[in-house]
């Protein structure tokens, strides 16, 4: 693999969800915090944030990008340091 195709595979950021129970994560820069009931990775799209229980982390390759993390997943969600307009609800938007 050349480094301009590494760099690029580094940047895309997605998951892929099985079952619930798994997931497989690209675009990882680095792990934030872990524990059985979250896990909290820095993405090249932003924060992000797994649920579950159960949860451990299993492939770490930082220089890749990659993560998985199994357990019983309840939700993932993006955290953003500012919360935008819309995502505050019309009272926040209001009252602002």
């Amino acid at each position: 693999m050349s480094e301009n195709t590494r760099k690029e595979t580094q940047s895309e950021h997605g998951f892929i969800v099985k079952e619930r129970a798994h997931v497989e994560i690209r675009g990882m820069t680095e792990v934030l915090s872990f524990d059985e009931s979250s896990v909290s990775l820095a993405t090249t799209s932003g924060n992000m944030m797994i649920e579950g229980r159960e949860l451990r982390v299993g492939v770490l390759d930082v220089k890749e990008g990659t993560v998985t993390v199994d357990g019983h997943i309840d939700s993932i969600y993006y955290q953003d340091s500012e919360p935008s307009d819309t995502s505050r609800g019309l009272f926040g938007r209001l009252f602002h």
